[in-house]
């Protein structure tokens, strides 16, 4: 039921050899509003046995609630990610409550671009860098938007292509000619 799940509003555009894709998120009604009565519901029990706890699970309780907050006003407020792929590498921009977060990787530590392997749905991008590192992004993109972006990737950009997608079988899209 497509109810309760968040989705991304999902933007391509290639230009002079770089790759942009830009993703906003959109949260549904129902998933804010059930979020903000958990969150409500679960600060009304910590309220009421304030007293019976101690000190510690007080500033845990405190902390676990204030993060909870964040993460639902950050829903809300629909932060955008803007993930560029060129010859020289990816960036991703991330504009959370108007502070922006650029991460660069060089595009030759990059490799094995594909979807994200968390649990049985996959969403979003991943890639590996170097050779333990997994770097997830686009996560609020759906399955068919982030093979879109991997197809863009393939057939307008096919060099880094090959670079960062190893099963990619670039020569499928070319006829060979027997001109004996």
């Amino acid at each position: 039921m497509r109810f309760f799940a968040d989705g991304a509003e999902v933007e391509i555009v290639v230009t002079s050899g770089v790759l942009r894709v830009s993703v906003r998120p959109r949260p549904t009604f129902a998933s804010l509003l059930i979020s903000a009565a958990i969150i409500g519901a679960v600060a009304m029990m910590l309220a009421f046995a304030w007293r019976r706890t101690a000190l510690i699970e007080r500033i845990g309780e405190t902390v676990a609630l204030l993060g909870a907050s964040f993460a639902w006003f950050q829903r809300l407020s629909g932060s955008e990610e803007e993930i560029e792929i060129d010859e020289r590498g990816i960036r991703i921009n991330r504009d959370i409550f108007g502070w922006n977060r650029v991460s660069e990787f060089p595009i030759e530590q990059c490799r094995d671009l594909g979807l994200q392997t968390r649990k049985e749905d996959p969403h979003g991008l991943q890639f590996r860098l170097g050779k333990w590192r997994t770097i997830e992004f686009g996560n609020y993109i759906s399955r068919d938007q982030a093979e879109r972006v991997l197809d863009t990737l393939a057939d307008s950009l096919p060099e880094i292509a090959r670079k960062l997608l190893p099963s990619l079988d670039v020569t499928k899209h070319w006829t060979t000619l027997n001109l004996n």
